[in-house]
């Protein structure tokens, strides 16, 4: 039945107004009104944005770009939590100092975490902890992949303590379903019963390097995530 088909654009890494992608030739507002136009001629009306707004200044026009559409953010290490919730109102989020929280879908249930700070407060694993106790399939949005990949940026930009998330990830019997950004690159990685997908950036891309970190402003884009019942499947899609 088409009614049980959900489609949501998540949307990463698009530092609007900054100015080290000025010095690559990107423009990150072109960037994101391409992709707002992509989404709409696909019949998408629900975003989730996956951190990385840009400069403080941008994040007024970067919502109002988005009042149109259903939405759920989770915060990147670019993002201020006092900055971004002056625009974006979360009823559900359950802490004064960090957007975290979660809401259920049909067959799954959908928890968003706050990297902000490059590291998972001891209260915010408390809280996932609690939240992973469920009998839907888990999906995990995060600006800060969990599973490490094999690219110097990793080595580098990795979010601290991802360990204890990823232990306690793998200690349930769920499967889990992980998006996050933050790299820059596309990426897909299994361990045990979590899988991770990472998104490109709606602004440069970084080559998934061992040694070195090459930046390219040749594309940008965003993943198209589909619910369809208990079934979840995910798309790319690069301009």
């Amino acid at each position: 039945m088409t009614d049980m088909i959900k489609k949501i654009a998540y949307i990463t890494d698009a530092h609007i107004d900054e100015e080290y992608p000025k010095t690559l030739g990107v423009n990150a507002r072109n960037n994101w009104k391409t992709i707002l136009e992509d989404i709409d001629s696909k019949d998408i009306n629900e975003v989730i944005y996956g951190g990385d707004i840009g400069e403080g200044s941008s994040n007024s026009w970067f919502f109002e770009t988005l009042q149109n559409y259903k939405l759920s953010v989770s915060l990147g290490n670019h993002d201020l939590f006092s900055e971004v919730t002056k625009y974006y109102k979360n009823s559900t989020n359950i802490d004064v100092d960090g957007l975290f929280y979660s809401k259920e879908i049909d067959f799954f249930k959908l928890i968003f975490l706050d990297s902000s700070t490059e590291v998972i407060s001891e209260k915010q694993l408390e809280w996932l902890k609690t939240e992973l106790i469920s009998t839907k399939k888990i999906v995990l949005f995060i600006h800060h992949p969990i599973l490490p990949i094999p690219a110097i940026i990793d080595k580098k930009y990795f979010l601290q303590g991802r360990e204890k998330i990823q232990a306690l990830l793998q200690k349930i019997p769920n499967e889990i379903i992980l998006f996050s950004g933050h790299y820059h690159m596309e990426d897909y990685r299994k361990c045990n019963n979590v899988i991770q997908y990472i998104t490109p950036a709606a602004s440069y891309q970084v080559e998934k390097d061992l040694n070195e970190i090459k930046v390219h402003n040749n594309s940008f884009g965003y993943r198209i995530i589909e619910l369809n019942k208990d079934n979840i499947q995910t798309e790319v899609v690069l301009f």
